[in-house]
């Protein structure tokens, strides 16, 4: 059996696990399936890169989606999709530990992880004024909410307004990215069905963390976070694997 090609029915059923654990407080089996997360997902975006590698042609074969419409055969940088799950699995190592030095560095190696969907989705789908509006607007909603979550919080940040008023920031601008993949017919296929929802997936997962510790401080946020947070991963990784082998 080729490990390779059920990494990612692995890690729903790791995500799941997680999710129990989290909800009957078992916190140390917690701790030991957070993560096996992204590992899972390296290794399922592993094996689409690997069959680029070895069909060659592969990337420069137009196919069209179900609807008939030509998709995309822009290249995208492999070495920054790699960082970019890399990054956010540091993440999620340094926020299974308390401490402000921790939760910053958790912060960072998210925002590097943003920062790395935003090229990414430049390079399938580079962006063009003529198009942007929808997702111009769209980020507008996002930011938005995200001033409401601020609102929220703001008396319990402290030292910290500036960095999470940053990450904000940040990943408002990967779901404008996200959003602009669908904006146009030859990518709107992973836009429509992966980047944004895994996008907006991603924003509510940071909204409800947010809220989690710097305001509520309830577990069962936190089963809500981890499954919207993993479930965003999973549908930016599938729109990767799917955009590489273009399928």
């Amino acid at each position: 059996m080729n490990f390779r090609k059920i990494a990612a029915p692995y890690y729903l059923f790791i995500l799941l696990l997680h999710c129990i654990f989290l909800g009957l407080e078992w916190t140390m089996a917690s701790k030991f399936t957070k993560p096996l997360l992204m590992p899972l997902l390296l290794v399922y975006l592993f094996s689409a890169i690997k069959s680029t590698l070895n069909q060659q042609t592969l990337t420069l074969t137009p196919k069209t989606d179900p609807d008939g419409n030509p998709l995309s055969t822009r290249p995208i940088n492999t070495s920054i999709l790699i960082l970019a799950f890399t990054a956010s699995w540091a993440g999620d190592l340094f926020l299974m530990f308390e401490g402000q030095g921790l939760f910053i560095a958790g912060m960072v190696s998210f925002m590097i992880a943003h920062v790395s969907y935003c090229y990414l989705f430049n390079q399938i789908q580079p962006f063009r004024k003529k198009n942007a509006l929808y997702p111009i607007l769209l980020g507008a909603f996002v930011f938005h909410l995200g001033t409401d979550v601020m609102n929220i919080i703001l008396h319990n940040l402290g030292d910290l307004m500036v960095p999470v008023y940053l990450y904000m920031f940040v990943i408002t601008t990967m779901a404008v990215f996200a959003f602009m993949t669908m904006a146009v017919k030859d990518t709107e296929y992973w836009g429509k069905y992966f980047f944004a929802p895994g996008a907006a997936f991603f924003v509510i997962s940071d909204m409800l963390l947010a809220m989690n510790i710097f305001a509520f401080k309830e577990y069962f946020i936190g089963i809500w976070v981890m499954a919207t947070y993993g479930l965003a991963q999973y549908l930016i990784a599938k729109g990767f694997y799917s955009y590489i082998l273009r399928k």
